[in-house]
Parts: structure tokens; C-alpha cells; sequence
């Protein structure tokens, strides 16, 4: 079992439940944080002493008060992490449900958990720390059957989320052909960008731009 665990979340309450659930699976030294910075700064202090942390077990979203913060959310701070210390193993504990937000955690910042933060799912922590431990992937039960679905769904390219996000930004179609044409993207023409958004939409199954947008937000691929 792992003996050094970090825990950032800005939720007390939370912080100590998960802290007590590792202190029952043995876990002998945990350190719990409330802001991402300080998660940093704790995994890159640890790194210097020599005294890694084995395990950082993060929220994505962290409420912003009076503490000035660079990081912001959890995904933030995991790509911090990586950059610093690229072994470290990474359990999210949080209640984001949107498939495509959870698969790119997965496949772009190499996480390797994700436990839901439902009633039912809070049991789940130990399981995943046995699973990461031994060098799995573990994901909530409640999340794997989707995940497994989300497989098989076409996937979106960096110039669809980028089409997408710059229709978030109230661009129309002759506008994004012609960012497309000043950045020299392939398939730059104004049918081509028609034609991604087709796609986008049948995907998406949405009948405007505003409705497009709104389902990609909603699946958490923007």
C-alpha cells in the first residue's frame, strides 16, 4: 500500500473522510491541503527532501475566496504535477459526470483514477488505491460502463474542439473559415468548415450553433 499520500480538496469535511479511509487502509503519512498552489508546493518540497509523495488524490473544483491562487482546479494542478514529478500516481475525487471531461483526464494527463463523489462511490477510495498501487487504471464503478460507451463514439479532432470553441466565442462560419485561412489550418475553406459543423451537429445531435455549443459544454469536450 502506498505509505505517503497528498490530499487536495477544499472541502474539511471531505478532506478528513478521505483521510480517515486511508488511514484505515494503512496509509502511514497523509497530508491534506485545501488549495492547489499549496499542493504544488508540498509535492515539489517533498521532491527536493527527497521524500516523494507516492500519491495525490485531488477535487477538480476549488471555490475561490480571499486567497489569491495561480492554479485554480484540479485539472490545472495536474498538469502542474506532471511537469514536476511525471511518476506520480493521480486518483480525482470529484463530482464532475461529464464522460468526454473524465476521458480526456485520462488520456491527455495520464490519470490513473477517477472515483465519483457519490454516497455510493465514497467506499470506492480504497478500492482505487488498491487497484493504482498495483499498477491498474481504476475508475468508479458508477463511471466504467460509460466510459466503455464513450469508446466506441466518434471522436472529436483539435480542430473540431477548436471550430466548437470558437463558436463559444460568437464567431459565424465565414469567420472561422477565415481564422482558419490566417493560422493556414488544412481544410480551411468555408464549405469545409460547413461541413465540420454538419458533423459537429449529427454528432452532437443539435440543430443550431447555439444548441451545438451548448451540448458540447454539457459533454465537457469545451
Amino acid at each position: 500500500m502506498f505509505n505517503k499520500v497528498l490530499i487536495a480538496e477544499d472541502h474539511g469535511l471531505t478532506g478528513t473522510g478521505l483521510e480517515e479511509r486511508l488511514r484505515e487502509s494503512s496509509v502511514s503519512e497523509i497530508t491534506v491541503v485545501h488549495y492547489c498552489d499549496d499542493a504544488l508546493l508540498k509535492i515539489k518540497a517533498a521532491l527536493h527532501q527527497g521524500k516523494p509523495y507516492e500519491l495525490l488524490i485531488t477535487d477538480l473544483s476549488f471555490k475561490a475566496d480571499h486567497k489569491e491562487s495561480k492554479l485554480t482546479n484540479g485539472e490545472e494542478l495536474i498538469a502542474e504535477v506532471k511537469k514536476t514529478q511525471p511518476d506520480l500516481k493521480i486518483v480525482v475525487y470529484s463530482v464532475e459526470h461529464r464522460i468526454a471531461k473524465i476521458k480526456s483526464l485520462l488520456d491527455k494527463l495520464k490519470i490513473n483514477g477517477f472515483v465519483g463523489k457519490e454516497r455510493q462511490d465514497f467506499k470506492e477510495i480504497t478500492k482505487a488505491l488498491d487497484a493504482v498501487f498495483k499498477g491498474e487504471t481504476y475508475f468508479s464503478s458508477s463511471l466504467s460502463h460509460a466510459l466503455r460507451s464513450a469508446e466506441h463514439q466518434l471522436e472529436l479532432d483539435d480542430y473540431d474542439i477548436l471550430v466548437l470553441k470558437l463558436l463559444t466565442k460568437g464567431l459565424k462560419q465565414e469567420e472561422i473559415a477565415q481564422y482558419f485561412q490566417e493560422k493556414k489550418y488544412p481544410a480551411s475553406s468555408l464549405r469545409s468548415i460547413q461541413e465540420r459543423l454538419g458533423k459537429l451537429k449529427m454528432i452532437f445531435g443539435a440543430k443550431t450553433p447555439v444548441h451545438l455549443v451548448a451540448q458540447a459544454m454539457e459533454r465537457g469536450f469545451i
